[in-house]
């Protein structure tokens, strides 16, 4: 039993070991490529060689055979250890080409095990560098004399270093131009450079940039042919002249300033300036004005060399031709603009006028002149009836309307005389000439009333009289209205005090009163509320009284309510 047992065993344990042996072979792992150049989305340089590294020995022979490039390409293959197969092209790749690269199960190790599948990658060889933006853009027109020119491409051009490397100062300058621009260019990053012209550019004037084919990029791409392209400036143009065109009241020092969108060359401008006196026939007869030059920036400034006339009007010309400052085509268009200068000082009015009789109660005195005067002339040419307090007094010119303002405490229902005398001055020294005398009286103030009262709210006592007192000016009746109105009124008026409508419907007495009334005097007096005089019945009462006077001099009337 034991001796058929250990027989059983036996040949179990060799059945088990039969397949096990069996499968020796089949269990070793097959070659693989571990590593590949180009890499996943890397570029193929054009004289660049792919290279694959196996994870063993493999037979040269077997690889070699299985290995095919598409399209195809003339190559060489060599081995520089045993696991690493390379292939190098006898012509440089086709740029901008893509190729597949296979390896076929027919490529075995040493020990002659198969690649288990093929191996198949895709690459892309080297493109072209190409210029994808230039500002300012082919064709463009009206560009500004300080613009600067950007080129942006589609590659790094220039590896990525600090300014202050001192391989930065070897890093090409592609761009060049005609006519030529002093300046100096940069590269912002690797593949945007900007160049700044050190001098405005020239006006008026077309330029041609150009980058020559050959330019490479750092992963070798190539500009493959010339890129040009042309853009024009703007030419000189006149945007503000001072005097303005049309104005009047420019003082006879006045120089003349014409500001252009550009600096300009100052001898084109002086042959194509010209000032003249305007007449009946223009300044067709008229002699040129003589001058002096100067530039500033990019305003050219005119001074006479003599003061201008009084109250003359003149005619500035600019032909056209003035160019920039660097030359090129000029202004297109002629400027032509007048002006006209200060007449010599007048009065020509005053407020108030002579003769007034009704004018503003505190009214200041107005004199208003032709042209700008010196106002520390005008005090010493002025008398007034009354004479004038000197505390009360507080003068000023105002420049918008060449009017001298003088307030000096004016009263209600006054009269007054002013003398103006002849020697007020423009700043020049030019005296007026002129002397006057403005007679005039104030009006009265208007007419008022209003109850004498702390608010608009009062309490009394029933056991006393019902008056109050109202206050008046410049009448002789008072008309006064008495309402009753309910705690939910009263409430409503002093939620909406201005706006609230008294009912009519409660209205308790409508009544005159006749008062004295001394001239623009306030006085008061006593207004009984019950008629005969007399206490309110016992009890709370709300109550109104609107007094209206009535004028005695004139005017509106005034009202109050309480």
């Amino acid at each position: 039993m034991n001796r058929l047992l250990g027989g059983l065993i036996a040949v179990i344990l060799l059945s088990l070991l039969i397949p096990i042996c069996g499968m020796g072979t089949d269990l070793s792992p097959a070659p693989i490529v571990v590593q590949r150049s180009p890499e996943r989305g890397e570029e193929m340089a054009i004289d660049g060689v792919i290279e694959l590294i196996f994870d063993r020995p493999m037979d040269h022979a077997s690889v070699e055979a299985a290995f095919a490039v598409f399209p195809h390409v003339d190559g060489k293959i060599s081995w520089p250890d045993e696991r690493t197969f390379r292939y190098r092209p006898t012509t440089p790749w086709t740029r901008d080409t893509t190729h597949r690269v296979t390896l076929g199960t027919g490529a075995t190790d040493r020990e002659g095990l198969p690649l288990n599948e093929a191996y198949t990658f895709h690459f892309r060889t080297v493109g072209y560098l190409e210029v994808t933006q230039v500002i300012p853009a082919p064709g463009a027109e009206e560009i500004a004399a300080d613009s600067t020119i950007t080129v942006i491409f589609n590659r790094p051009v220039v590896p990525l270093v600090a300014v202050s490397d001192p391989g930065y100062a070897t890093l090409p300058d592609p761009v060049t131009f005609h006519p030529a621009i002093e300046g100096k260019g940069e590269w912002l990053n690797t593949s945007i450079y900007v160049f700044t012209p050190s001098v405005p550019l020239v006006g008026g004037t077309t330029y041609t940039a150009a980058i020559a084919a050959g330019l490479t990029d750092t992963t070798g791409g190539v500009l493959a042919r010339d890129v040009t392209w042309t853009f024009s400036t703007q030419s000189p143009k006149v945007v503000w002249v001072d005097p303005d065109e049309g104005e009047r009241l420019v003082p006879i020092d006045t120089n003349i300033s014409i500001t252009f969108n550009m600096p300009i060359e100052l001898e084109s401008a002086k042959e194509r300036f010209t000032l003249k006196k305007a007449g009946l026939l223009g300044d067709l007869l008229a002699s040129r004005i003589e001058g002096t030059f100067a530039i500033e920036g990019r305003t050219l400034t005119f001074t006479p060399l003599e003061r201008l006339d009084f109250d003359q009007e003149y005619i500035v010309r600019l032909a056209p031709g003035v160019t920039s400052e660097g030359g090129g085509t000029g202004t297109r268009e002629a400027t032509s603009w007048r002006f006209t200068t200060v007449p010599l000082p007048r009065i020509i009015g005053t407020d108030p006028k002579d003769g007034v009789c009704d004018a503003y109660p505190y009214t200041s005195f107005e004199i208003e002149f032709n042209t700008p005067i010196d106002p520390d002339t005008v005090m010493e040419n002025i008398e007034m009836e009354p004479a004038l307090s000197p505390e009360l007094v507080h003068t000023y010119f105002s420049e918008w309307n060449n009017t001298f303002v003088l307030t000096f405490g004016a009263q209600p229902s006054s009269e007054y005389v002013v003398h103006i005398g002849p020697d007020i001055a423009d700043p020049y020294g030019n005296t007026t000439g002129q002397r006057m005398t403005v007679r005039f009286s104030t009006a009265a103030l208007d007419p008022t009333a209003w109850l004498h009262a702390p608010g608009r709210t009062g309490t009394y006592s029933a056991y006393e009289p019902a008056r109050i007192f109202v206050a008046y000016r410049n009448t002789e009746l008072l008309d006064l209205t008495l309402y009753r109105l309910t705690i939910d009124e009263y409430l409503a008026a002093q939620n909406d005090w201005y706006d609230f409508v008294l009912p009519s419907n409660e209205r308790l007495r409508n009544w005159t009163v006749r008062v004295e009334s001394p001239l623009n005097k306030v006085e008061y007096t006593p207004i009984d509320l019950v008629e005969g005089g007399g206490s309110w019945s016992r009890g709370s009462i709300v109550w109104n009284c609107m007094p209206t006077a009535s004028p005695t001099t004139g005017g509106s009337t005034g009202t109050s309510w309480w």
